[in-house]
């Protein structure tokens, strides 16, 4: 059983965030979290990965023994990624470069999947 940072106790970089409140928590199961992050007096939705890659095969993290640190992270602290708002509204608003950039993306990789 993986132990991670939950997302309420995510408050790196201290000079940054000044409140964190989670909207979901993947655990280790889905393994990322997004939240409401007041990042320097302003509300913003931050990102991070619970546990990361390298974190999965590393016995004493499998064991619940050593707290995974997740990414981002700074120094050996986990700390959020922010999402600009700009990208955000793009995506909810469905019709924008970003979308179509990010669909023939998916496109692609699913292809390759496929071939």
């Amino acid at each position: 059983m993986y132990k991670y940072h939950e997302p309420q106790n995510v408050l790196s970089p201290r000079r940054c965030v000044n409140s964190v409140t989670p909207l979901y928590d993947g655990g280790e199961d889905e393994a990322f979290s997004l939240a409401i992050v007041n990042w320097q007096g302003k509300d913003c939705i931050g990102i991070r990965w619970n546990i990361t890659h390298g974190e999965w095969d590393d016995e004493n993290k499998k064991s619940g023994q050593v707290t995974c640190v997740g990414e981002p992270n700074s120094r050996g602290y986990p700390t959020w990624f922010i999402l600009p708002d700009d990208f955000l509204n793009q995506i909810i608003n469905g019709d924008s470069e970003i979308i179509n950039v990010i669909k023939s993306a998916l496109d692609k990789i699913e292809q390759e999947e496929e071939d």
